[in-house]
């Protein structure tokens, strides 16, 4: 059992190892130059010129079946700006329709006010050939252009990449897959077929994970992406600052100065009524104990004097 599974896996890797080599040769014959029908160089031709390196390009992405990115490159173009405007709403309302007009869209929307006054910030997304454009009629719409950052990032060469191993890695699903079905019509063991289909797994998780990256990439590269940053004039400052009512004002204070003389005359009458009237009762037994030791001094007084 042991034997057949590793002679099974050892198939499996000959197999991929097989398709890669078949797909390198056809390359290969593809960009080494003219042949014959027959496959044989003609005679009376002299030895080629190495090919150009763009001629290379060409020739390798014509092996895989894919369009010329050589010409054609995918660019991911990307631009922030912050601009100064004189109002917010309005300037909102003219790149939602320089979007429509220019078949892009709104992405992300950011509103907040400062001092009472409007702020945002708007990602737009608009096709690559409209992105100078659409960098032109945003500025038009500023008072005052802040800042501006403007990238683009060439991705010609991993998608390139990409296509080939996937082209590579869907000969070897279909290959597999083949090596399955004569595995279960020869009545394999269930361990050698679990085997291949776990290879099957992991060669279709990859074929997935690249088709999602290339669809990243041709998404990104074909819309660009501007973010702009929306700021409002400065309003100079009135003289007299709005909300002000002097009326209100006076009245706040005459009701402060109602409430300080009513606390005066509550204290003044718990000092009458309460504090006096307690102080007076703990200040008689002191006041008659006084009188009586004086009285008692002056007869003492008089009785030496005698």
């Amino acid at each position: 059992m042991m034997r057949r599974a590793a002679s099974l896996a050892l198939m499996v890797a000959m197999s991929v190892l097989l398709v890669g080599c078949a797909t390198f040769a056809r390359s290969s014959e593809l960009s080494g130059g003219l042949l014959l029908a027959g496959g044989e160089p003609p005679t009376d031709m002299a030895p080629a010129a190495p090919p150009e390196p763009a001629m290379v390009e060409q020739e390798r992405v014509a092996a895989v079946g894919m369009p010329n990115m050589v010409d054609d490159r995918m660019i991911v173009r990307t631009a922030s700006m912050s601009l100064v405007v004189e109002d917010t709403e309005k300037s909102l309302e003219d790149i939602e329709r320089l979007a429509t007009q220019l078949e892009g869209y709104i992405s992300n929307l950011n509103v907040w006010r400062v001092n009472e006054q409007l702020a945002a910030t708007v990602t737009l997304r608009v096709p690559s050939q409209s992105f100078d454009e659409a960098r032109e009629r945003i500025k038009d719409l500023a008072t005052e252009l802040e800042s501006e950052n403007v990238s683009g990032q060439d991705v010609t060469e991993e998608y390139i990449d990409l296509e080939a191993r996937l082209h590579n890695l869907q000969v070897a699903e279909e290959e597999l897959l083949e090596l399955l079905a004569s595995a279960q019509e020869t009545h394999r063991d269930a361990e050698s077929i679990l085997a291949i289909y776990r290879e099957i797994t992991n060669v279709r998780q990859q074929i997935e994970q690249i088709q999602g990256r290339l669809q990243y990439l041709e998404n990104a590269s074909s819309l660009a992406s501007l973010t702009i940053n929306l700021t409002p004039e400065e309003v100079e400052e009135p003289v007299v600052e709005p909300g002000w009512e002097p009326l209100r004002q006076a009245r706040d204070a005459l009701r402060s100065l109602v409430n300080a003389l009513k606390i005066l005359v509550d204290l003044l009458i718990w000092v009458v009524l309460f504090l006096l009237p307690l102080a007076a009762i703990f200040a008689l037994p002191l006041v008659l104990i006084g009188a009586g030791w004086r009285l008692w001094r002056r007869r003492r007084r008089r009785s030496k004097e005698s």
